[in-house]
C-alpha cells in the first residue's frame, strides 16, 4: 500500500542506517505485507517451528520478574496485586475508556482510516463508547519445549472485533542503561514499530513505566524497517513519549493509565479497569 511505502521511506530518509549485530536491541519480529492482526504468529511459529499456546492457565506478560532487573528494594515495593497481574495476565479482564485529547482527535480518525483500520495494529478508537464493552484479552506464548520464546498479548474491542493491540512483550539489554527494559513490539509491513520503557516502583507500589528517553539508544518509540537485500533502518520518533502507571487505587481496585504525549502536549489517555476473568470482581 502507498501509505505504507511512504512511511518506510520517511524511516529510511529521516532515521539512521543500523547494523543488527550492533543494535540487536532495535530488531524484533516483522509484519506481513497487508493485514497484520494475527498473521506473524503462524509465520513465527512455522519458521521456528514453535507451540503456539493461547491463554495457559496463569500465563502472563512476564515469565521472570528476575529478567525486570528489579533491586531487592524495589521488590519489597512492589504491590502484590501489581505483581500477580504480570504474572498472571491471562486470568484477567478489562474495562477500557479511551481519551482523544482536543484538536488531536482528527488524527485519531486519520490513522484509523489510513492505518490501523486496514492493518488490525495500533487501533486505538477515537469514541470511547466503542470501548464501553470492554476487551477481548488472550496471552499468546509460542514455546519451544517448556521455555517460552514470544510472549503476544492480543487484545480486540468486543464491541467490533477490531483488534486495538497485538503487541510482544519482552525485555531487551539496553548499552545506554546497562540493564534491561521492557520492550513491546508490534509488527508493521516490512519492519515493527516498537517501544522500549525504563522501570520505576513508586512508593504507594505502583509500576510506572516511561519511554520518554530523549535520543536513538535510550528508551522511546522506535520505528524500524528493513529490505530483501539485508539492509536495516531504524527511526526515533522523540517527539513521542508516554507513560503506563499501574496501581490499586483507594478503592483496592487494580487500575492501569496510560498516557501519551506529542512534543511534550498530551493527545490521548487509556484508563483501564482490571477484573479476574469471569466474576466482574475487582482484584
Amino acid at each position: 500500500m502507498l501509505q505504507d511505502k511512504l512511511t518506510q521511506l520517511w524511516v529510511r530518509c529521516t532515521g539512521k542506517k543500523i547494523d543488527p549485530d550492533k543494535h540487536s536491541w532495535i530488531i524484533g519480529p516483522l509484519g506481513e505485507e497487508n493485514v497484520i492482526s494475527d498473521q506473524y504468529l503462524k509465520r513465527m511459529a512455522e519458521q521456528d517451528q514453535l507451540k503456539v499456546i493461547v491463554n495457559e492457565k496463569n500465563s502472563g506478560l512476564l515469565d521472570d520478574w528476575d529478567r525486570f532487573d528489579l533491586s531487592l528494594d524495589e521488590k519489597k515495593k512492589l504491590n502484590l496485586k501489581v505483581k500477580k497481574f504480570y504474572e498472571n495476565t491471562s486470568e484477567y479482564d478489562f474495562e477500557v475508556w479511551s481519551e482523544w485529547k482536543g484538536v488531536f482527535k482528527p488524527l485519531g480518525y486519520l490513522l484509523t482510516v489510513i492505518f490501523s483500520k486496514r492493518l488490525q495494529q495500533l487501533n486505538i478508537p477515537v469514541s470511547s463508547l466503542v470501548m464501553s464493552k470492554g476487551l477481548k484479552s488472550k496471552i499468546i506464548k509460542l514455546k519451544k519445549g517448556e521455555h517460552t520464546v514470544w510472549t503476544i498479548w492480543y487484545r480486540k474491542i468486543k464491541s467490533t472485533g477490531d483488534v486495538i493491540y497485538s503487541g510482544i512483550y519482552t525485555t531487551t539489554w539496553m548499552p545506554h542503561f546497562q540493564r534491561n527494559l521492557l520492550k513491546v513490539v508490534f509488527p508493521l509491513p516490512n519492519g515493527n514499530a516498537s517501544v522500549i520503557m525504563t522501570k520505576k516502583i513508586l512508593e504507594d507500589g505502583s509500576l510506572l513505566l516511561s519511554s520518554d528517553g530523549k535520543k536513538f539508544g535510550e528508551n522511546g518509540f522506535y520505528f524500524y524497517v528493513t529490505d530483501n537485500k539485508g539492509n536495516h533502518w531504524a527511526k526515533f520518533v522523540k517527539a513521542l513519549h508516554e507513560w503506563i502507571r499501574v496501581y490499586v487505587d483507594e478503592e483496592d481496585i487494580l487500575r492501569t493509565d496510560h498516557n501519551f504525549k506529542f512534543f511534550g502536549i498530551n493527545f490521548l489517555n487509556l484508563h483501564y479497569k482490571i477484573y479476574k476473568k469471569n466474576t466482574h470482581k475487582t482484584v
